[in-house]
């Protein structure tokens, strides 16, 4: 891409929390009409810039040039006066309500006598929608669309305010291959019509396909900018930890013990269409699949929450019948939940408080936890997991969401555990995060815990997986040693494969 005009700079910026210092002299190009990817480690202070830069926080020093002039930004309405929005990766939008008002929510057309204009809004909404060449129309109710169409709502309401400069943080977070490739071609069509775009992810793959430019932030400081097509992810990898990362996929040899848990037959809700399956103690069997192929079902219905219609399992050579979460922690199952904001943390308690949620009894005497032993407990658990904190007293809500996944993880560690269920466990984190997350898997594996690991990342489970399972439409369609197996092959029996083949006809 020709160099061209600079549309947004920052010089010299500057932040901090009491003596923390979480941005330290950010400079900052964006040119017009391109996308540039903004990288960086959960703590890199990705957040806190753009944050600054849309007047959330207020920067302690330094200077924010819009157009070559300096520009004053203290509010979310002084950014949006300079032509800046940004979609968050958690759109909070009405349900019970339409396109329309979904878009101009809080930002409304009225009439005399303050009655919404809704012919005036209807037509401005369609117009972006026609746009963007979306297959949905401005009187649709938003509870009917999928999650990528309500992405695809978000950028039509962050385009009825014209924005010079639109930031989309971590925008594929929800959404399947095809909705991805819908939001790149919406992309480009707003590069076409002059709005320039950065674009945060930890999906390198993504910031290959669509971006012009890179600039990596590392603790707190700006470690460089580079053209896209001249570099490589092996070396934004580099410059995201400070270091190479030879050893992402961390895989050890561990000693494949008897068969921990067994599932024969095992059939639940809509999803789960007799599953065959079976994992061994020191083994990390890998779950691929596309999203519905039931995976994530099917460790649910073993966990006690979801109800088993039909089968039979057996943990540690006894039959075992699921009966609740409670009941399969008991037992031996640990479950670190995909969605781990809803499901796996309580952001108003601290990281000591999380970390004792599904052990109180290890750190308690006679009901009541002994806050010594929670300290040293939970000390012992952030040192090993590298958890990036103040100490066990901070807030959850207020660490990273890699290190919110380290505590999710964490507090499966505490007491002894024989069957691990990770569920999409690296949503979200960045590669340093990630390769911590793989490496507690290896060493829960080589203790003789037995690691079921359910990805959409294919790379991944080829990395850190002995063997790799994939389910489709209910069911395990084909089994590999990851050794042998292929990202085409994961793929191929992913949607569905030879079924004749593999003997999966009704």
């Amino acid at each position: 891409m020709p160099e061209g005009p600079v549309l947004l700079e920052c010089r010299n910026i500057c932040k901090a929390f009491g003596q923390n210092k979480v941005l330290q002299d950010i400079n900052l190009e964006i040119r017009k009409g391109e996308a540039h990817a903004l990288l960086g480690t959960n703590g890199a202070g990705k957040s806190t810039l753009v944050k600054i830069i849309t007047g959330v926080y207020s920067k302690s020093s330094g200077d924010i040039l819009l157009d070559g002039e300096v520009v004053d930004i203290h509010s979310p309405q002084d950014s949006e006066r300079h032509g800046i929005a940004i979609i968050h990766q958690d759109q909070q939008m009405v349900p019970l309500f339409d396109v329309t008002r979904n878009a101009f929510l809080g930002s409304e057309i009225t009439k005399s006598g303050g009655r919404l204009d809704l012919k005036t809004m209807r037509k401005q909404v369609q117009e972006k929608l026609e746009f963007m060449h979306v297959d949905f129309t401005a009187d649709a109710q938003v509870a009917s669309l999928t999650v990528g169409q309500r992405e695809q709502v978000a950028i039509a309401s962050a385009l009825l305010k014209n924005p010079k400069l639109l930031i989309l943080d971590e925008p594929t977070a929800s959404l399947s291959s095809k909705e991805i490739s819908r939001l790149f071609e919406i992309i480009n069509l707003l590069k076409e019509s002059g709005v320039t775009i950065i674009y945060i992810s930890h999906h390198l793959d993504e910031i290959f396909n669509i971006t012009e430019r890179i600039t990596v932030l590392r603790d707190s400081r700006v470690q460089g900018t580079v053209e896209t097509k001249n570099i490589d992810p092996k070396q934004i990898i580099s410059m995201m930890i400070g270091r190479e990362l030879k050893d992402l996929y961390p895989k050890e040899p561990a000693q494949i013990g008897d068969v921990a848990l067994k599932i024969d037959d095992l059939y639940s809700g809509k999803l789960v269409r007799g599953v065959n399956l079976e994992v061994r103690r020191g083994e990390i069997l890998g779950l691929a699949g596309l999203v519905g192929a039931g995976r994530t079902e099917t460790m649910l219905a073993v966990y006690g929450a979801e109800k088993v219609k039909k089968g039979n399992i057996l943990l540690k050579g006894e039959p075992y019948r699921p009966v609740s979460p409670k009941r399969a922690g008991k037992a031996g199952i640990a479950f670190i939940p995909e969605d781990r904001r809803n499901e796996g943390i309580v952001p108003a308690m601290s990281i000591a408080e999380n970390l004792s949620l599904s052990a109180t009894k290890s750190w308690a005497k006679r009901g009541i936890i002994r806050r010594k032993l929670q300290s040293q407990g939970s000390g012992q658990i952030i040192k090993s997991l590298n958890i990036v904190c103040t100490g066990a007293g901070q807030l959850l809500s207020e660490l990273s969401g890699g290190n919110q996944q380290k505590v999710v993880i964490g507090r499966w560690l505490i007491d002894k555990y024989d069957v691990f269920v990770f569920d999409q466990p690296t949503t979200g984190v960045d590669v340093g995060a990630k390769a911590e997350i793989y490496r507690q898997m290896v060493k829960l594996a080589k203790a003789g815990g037995a690691i079921i690991f359910i990805s959409s990342e294919n790379e991944e489970l080829l990395g850190i997986c002995d063997r790799i399972a994939v389910m489709c439409k209910g069911r395990i369609v084909k089994e590999f040693q990851a050794k042998e197996a292929t990202e085409q092959e994961l793929l191929y029996w992913s949607a569905g494969g030879d079924e004749q083949e593999d003997g999966n006809d009704e």
